[in-house]
């Protein structure tokens, strides 16, 4: 949910440093990196935690394992983004040029707009496959592992 309202924010927050030009240029900057970082900091440890789980999850429903390799490598796909976000980020605060900003804060917006997506349609995914075939198909001492194995790798650093 959290990040559901994340993604929200961020999309607005594209629109705007799309479309409010020059004097808004640097809060809106500011917005999209705030986002950004949380993505950084947040969602992508909350990514490796659950390809750590996935395997354990492969071995105890097997009719899963094309599903979770299409999430691993969304998982992939995502951290890469927000990584190529992060650098259209960067530069556009070092471009002088308004011109060659706007072509950047454009090409930012798209960017965006594409991981958006991906993300709502990963979420949707996972949770009608992965968590739903989890609360049927496994015994409550397998969830249980689950639930042991997930606190293990949050406590990790």
């Amino acid at each position: 949910a959290v990040i559901l309202e994340r993604m929200e924010h961020f999309e607005g927050a594209l629109n705007h440093l799309r479309y409010e030009g020059k004097v808004h240029l640097g809060k809106n900057r500011e917005n999209v990196g705030e986002i950004l970082r949380f993505f950084q900091e947040k969602l992508i440890p909350h990514m490796q935690l659950e390809d750590n789980l996935f395997s354990y999850i492969e071995i105890h429903i097997p009719k899963l394992e094309s599903v979770i390799r299409i999430l691993k490598a969304e998982h992939k796909v995502i951290k890469l983004n927000i990584e190529v976000l992060q650098f259209l980020l960067w530069e556009i605060a070092e471009e002088k040029s308004e011109t060659k900003r706007m072509q950047i804060a454009e090409k930012l917006k798209d960017k965006g707009i594409y991981l958006i997506y991906l993300m709502r349609n990963h979420i949707q995914v996972e949770d009608e496959s992965i968590y739903k075939s989890i609360n049927q198909e496994l015994h409550t001492e397998e969830k249980r592992e689950i639930l042991k194995r997930f606190k293990e790798c949050q406590e990790q650093p």
